[in-house]
């Protein structure tokens, strides 16, 4: 599953890549721009931050202010570590039916130029908090376990 998610990221990254270089080619060498690439490629650009977000980059790659929890015993990093992930598992999965409810609003909006509707497109962002709730909150639940040295 994780080789699949990784694929569709990398998928994504190279049609925004392609599409940045179909863009400026056309702009700057054949004189003649497109108006709906930029349009492409900021959706693309949206559902690649957002998808790697949630299902490629792992916890201890994104940034973070750690000095509290560095300077921490084990035991104190663990219920530091639970207590930040119960409540961003519980804020991300309780905000979830409100923004869902957001986004299928947006079907009556579309794109300027390439006429996608918007419920469409801001989709990843659903499957961001969805995927990233549920995460933290296996990871509440595993800082529970026996296991629990490893995660911290």
């Amino acid at each position: 599953m994780k080789k699949l998610a990784e694929g569709i990221a990398a998928l994504l990254v190279a049609g925004l890549f392609v599409a940045i270089l179909v863009g400026v080619a056309r702009r700057y060498i054949l004189g003649a721009p497109l108006v709906w690439i930029d349009e492409l490629a900021s959706v693309l650009f949206l559902w690649t931050i957002f998808w790697s977000a949630a299902f490629v980059v792992k916890l201890h790659e994104h940034v973070a202010f750690d000095l509290l929890y560095q300077a921490l015993a084990p035991s104190g990093r663990r219920w530091l570590a639970f207590a930040a992930a119960a409540v961003v598992a519980l804020a991300l999965l309780a905000a979830l039916p409100k923004l869902g409810g957001y986004i299928a609003f947006l079907w009556r909006e579309r794109t300027p130029a390439l006429q996608w509707r918007l419920d469409y497109v801001y989709a990843c962002f659903t499957l961001f908090v969805g995927a990233s709730g549920l995460w933290f909150l296996a990871r509440a639940v595993n800082l529970l376990r026996r296991h629990w040295r490893e995660l911290v």
